[in-house]
This record gives structure tokens, C-alpha cells and sequence, in this order.
């Protein structure tokens, strides 16, 4: 299945970012190599009514069109006030027949990025716009069948990125090597003298 059959594709908001303001201003820079919203240097705009159409919730998903960071998806993580710029495409799936955090997972995937790399545009700046976008094959399971392999992806995604949870586990991985080593190296056997 294309995405062009399953989704809708709005280019973002255009205006000057600020250091401060009412929403958070969402750029192509502000994706991480791992599809997450980046904390430093936040930029901001204030809502508007023109600005409100291209306002961010929790679990929507945005692309970077252009440039080096072209076709990283951002999967929104929570639900402060936020628009997205001019150089980003929100992508609105149907639900019925794909979740977004199944697809953002997928927007990681080499099979994705295959395809990503074959449809932008070439030049002085890699373009990556809805055209190329929605010709981009998703291999689509059952609703249920994503959930759980989004639930197995949260999983893996948390110890390798996740301070809080992956860095912990490792230690404590590590802590229990190292007293079983520490063990095995310093238990000897008696040895009887003759």
C-alpha cells in the first residue's frame, strides 16, 4: 500500500522564529537522528489565527521535506502548544488502517529510507515534498498486529535511548557481570601440600 492511499499532506506554517512566544516553532532542525523532538535551542512563535491551522498534538506526525535532515519523521511526544514550520509536511494517516507509531517506527526502517533515498529530488538541496512522499510503499498489518509490534519497538527504543530506562538496565547488567566474574576470579580451590 502507498502512503499516498492512507494519508493527507499539509506543508507547515511560515513566520520568523523566536526565542520566546506562545508555541513552540517545530523545524526540520529540531528532529533528532532517532525521530525525536530536540530540547536545545527551542525557537518560538506566537498562536495566531492563521498560525492555530498548523497547530501540533500529541501523536502527530511531521517530516522534514528538504536538506540534509530530509524524510526524519517526528512523532509529537506531548501536547504543549506547538506549530510547525514551512520546510516540514505533517503526514495525517487514516487510523483505521494505520496507527502513527507504527508508521513513525517504520520511518526509521531501511526498507523506508530505500525508498526515501530513490524518490528525492536531486540538486542543490535534496527535496523530498508529498509527490515523492506518497509514493512510498508501507507494508500495512492489522491494527492489532502494530500495536504490538509498536509495544516491542517502545521497548527496544526506551533501553537504547532512554536515560532514564536504558542507561540503568545497563548498569545493572553490568554491576551483576562484574560480581560474577569477581566471584568466579576469586574463589580458589585449596591445595593440598604433599
Amino acid at each position: 500500500m502507498t502512503l499516498g492511499d492512507i494519508a493527507k499532506f499539509t506543508y507547515g506554517y511560515t513566520d520568523k522564529a523566536k526565542t520566546s512566544g506562545t508555541a513552540r516553532f517545530i523545524r526540520i532542525t529540531d528532529i533528532g537522528d532517532n525521530g525525536c523532538l530536540k530540547q536545545e535551542d527551542p525557537k518560538y512563535v506566537d498562536l495566531s489565527e492563521d498560525s492555530m491551522k498548523y497547530q501540533l498534538h500529541q501523536g502527530d506526525l511531521v517530516m522534514a521535506r528538504t536538506g540534509a535532515t530530509f524524510g526524519k519523521t517526528l512523532y509529537v511526544p506531548n501536547d504543549e502548544p506547538a506549530v510547525y514550520a514551512s520546510f516540514l509536511i505533517k503526514i495525517s494517516l487514516d487510523n483505521d488502517v494505520i496507527l502513527n507509531r507504527y508508521y513513525w517506527h517504520f520511518s526509521k526502517s531501511t526498507l523506508y529510507w530505500e525508498q526515501a533515498n530513490k524518490l528525492v529530488s536531486a540538486g542543490g538541496q535534496p527535496q523530498f515534498n508529498s509527490n515523492a512522499l506518497c509514493r512510498v510503499s508501507v507494508p500495512v498489518p492489522s491494527i492489532e498486529e502494530q500495536e504490538v509490534i509498536i509495544s516491542i519497538l517502545d521497548r527496544f527504543d526506551a533501553l537504547c535511548n532512554d536515560l532514564t530506562s536504558g542507561l540503568p538496565a545497563e548498569i545493572e547488567a553490568r554491576n551483576k557481570q562484574y560480581a560474577y566474574y569477581r566471584d568466579k576470579l576469586l574463589t580458589f580451590k585449596e591445595v593440598l601440600s604433599a
